[in-house]
């Protein structure tokens, strides 16, 4: 009996063990599918929103048109590609009123930018398997409203499968940044892969009518990176362009001189950066995401951010790091960014480029005074040595050895070591070719004017004047010297030099010469005043 009881209680507890279990399969099905059905409710919600405006709203339109105060720009709706983009406040010449084209698509010539979704299977360097969405818009031509500071252009595409892609450009007056968001819309019971890419792509090759331009034709032109290994590298379209790199950060971009097209991915995954050129005349150089999964009935948004303009530094530093190096001012970079800063700053009282680089050249020479007092004080030291220093070489004219060592031995005595005067020429050298490079690279003496017959401080002077106010300081520097150049044996061809000069600074930027003159300047008072001429 005993056994049998037991017997039963094991099979009921078994028995109310099975119906609980039961249950709480059932409730937790329940709620699957209660969620699941929210999901859908969702989705198919949205899908009706999406599909209603697409159906209703836009219309197929060839190209967009949109405006700014910064930029006026002309997209493919095959692809969303940006095929032409104007500077609206930069002119092509300072006799026209044509703003740059930055981006162009001609038979002959391209310049453009794309941005896309692609499958798994898309290989990064295959750019003819890239099959391009065709959007459709709400209208063919956007600006910025006066009661708004920015704009959003939605762009809409829906797949053969019902899957919906929603290019969304944004816009801000007074940027030269464009933010791009990708929206995808997986409408189908199974995941999908897709990643995000972007290209610029642009003619090696300029068109004739480009070729006269000396911000385009005679300067750098290439394409440029930043990565987690290399903060920044550029490559020259001249050189061999063979890019394939995974970086986690970055950039993209293609460079010319005073302007620059970039695409910074906005990515937690790994991207591709890869460049290559078609038939020796295209250059392409563009990034792919690495890709990620959609879930059924889920979206995913890919961002990134564009810039279309001119090489403003403290811009580009906002936006990315590293950005702003695509201003060339080379290896004393670290020099002349702080200085450019400065430069900035004083043009920010003064309002005028030229007074600025005058204001600069003159604050940097009173910086310098001390070392450049020392640097004259030691040079006339050496000067008065040198009697005595021909006198031993007489003596001992015949005997190397001895006439080495009787002059370290005099140089000894007077207390004079000649490297010494070497030490304030090597700091003050990197700091005015810092500046140098300031005057050459910056966009904002682009078309500057300064006074009189100077109407741009980035080209050369168009009467020469300039040159030949420098080559007279040179002249000028020569004959209040302390080194007394009418006994040197080539005296004639050093009364050359200040013609010379004057004939290579014939074609240097206007705004250069005016540093050489307000320097020198400088200097001829200076040595005035050491020397007590």
């Amino acid at each position: 009996m005993n056994i049998k009881r037991k017997f039963f209680l094991i099979i009921l507890f078994l028995s109310f063990l099975f119906t609980f279990i039961l249950f709480k399969s059932n409730k937790n099905s329940k709620h699957y599918f209660n969620k699941n059905q929210n999901i859908n409710n969702k989705s198919n919600t949205i899908n009706l929103n999406y599909n209603e405006i697409i159906k209703n709203k836009t219309k197929k339109y060839k190209k967009i048109k949109i405006k700014t105060d910064l930029l006026y720009l002309i997209i493919n709706t095959n692809g969303g590609i940006i095929e032409e983009a104007k500077l609206l406040k930069y002119k092509n010449n300072l006799s026209s009123l044509k703003p740059i084209e930055l981006l162009k698509t001609t038979n002959s010539f391209i310049y453009q930018i794309n941005n896309n979704l692609i499958k798994k299977e898309y290989l990064f360097n295959n750019t003819n398997k890239i099959i391009l969405p065709k959007f459709r818009v709400e209208k063919n031509y956007y600006s910025i409203n006066n009661n708004k500071n920015y704009i959003s252009i939605p762009m809409y595409y829906k797949d053969d499968n019902n899957n919906i892609f929603i290019k969304t450009l944004i816009l801000k007056n007074k940027s030269y940044v464009i933010k791009i968001i990708n929206t995808f819309i997986n409408n189908n019971i199974t995941p999908i892969k897709l990643s995000s890419f972007g290209q610029i792509k642009q003619t090696i090759n300029l068109p004739i009518n480009n070729k006269k331009n000396n911000d385009i034709n005679k300067n750098f032109r290439g394409i440029a990176y930043s990565s987690n290994i290399e903060k920044y590298k550029k490559i020259s379209f001249k050189d061999n362009i063979n890019l394939n790199i995974t970086t986690k950060s970055g950039w993209i971009a293609m460079l010319q001189k005073y302007f620059t097209t970039a695409i910074i991915p906005i990515s937690k995954t790994n991207n591709i950066f890869y460049s290559e050129k078609t038939n020796n005349n295209i250059c392409t150089i563009g990034f792919q995401s690495n890709p990620i999964i959609i879930k059924p009935f889920q979206s995913h948004n890919f961002k990134i951010s564009l810039w279309i303009g001119p090489k403003l530094q403290s811009d580009m530093e906002k936006l990315s790091p590293y950005l702003s190096s695509t201003i060339d001012y080379g290896f004393l970079w670290f020099i002349s960014k702080p200085l450019f800063k400065i430069l900035k700053f004083i043009h920010f009282f003064f309002g005028n480029w030229g007074f600025s680089i005058i204001l600069i050249t003159l604050f940097l020479r009173f910086i310098m005074y001390p070392i450049s007092k020392f640097q004259y004080i030691y040079l006339k030291k050496i000067i008065l040595l040198q009697p005595k220093i021909k006198k031993i070489k007489e003596i001992n004219k015949h005997n190397k050895e001895k006439l080495n060592e009787e002059i370290l031995k005099l140089y000894k005595i007077e207390k004079v070591n000649p490297l010494l005067g070497l030490i304030p020429i090597l700091i003050q050298t990197p700091i005015f070719l810092s500046l140098y490079n300031i005057l050459i690279e910056s966009i904002e003496l682009r078309h500057s004017k300064f006074i009189f017959w100077i109407h741009d401080l980035s080209a050369k002077d168009p009467y020469y004047i300039l040159p030949i106010l420098l080559s007279i300081t040179i002249y000028y520097i020569q004959k209040i010297s302390p080194i007394n150049i009418n006994n040197t044996p080539n005296i004639k061809i050093i009364n050359f030099i200040p013609i010379i000069y004057s004939i290579f600074f014939f074609w240097f930027p206007s705004g250069l010469i005016i540093y050489y003159i307000v320097n020198n300047i400088f200097i001829i008072f200076q040595q005035k005043k050491i020397y007590k001429i």
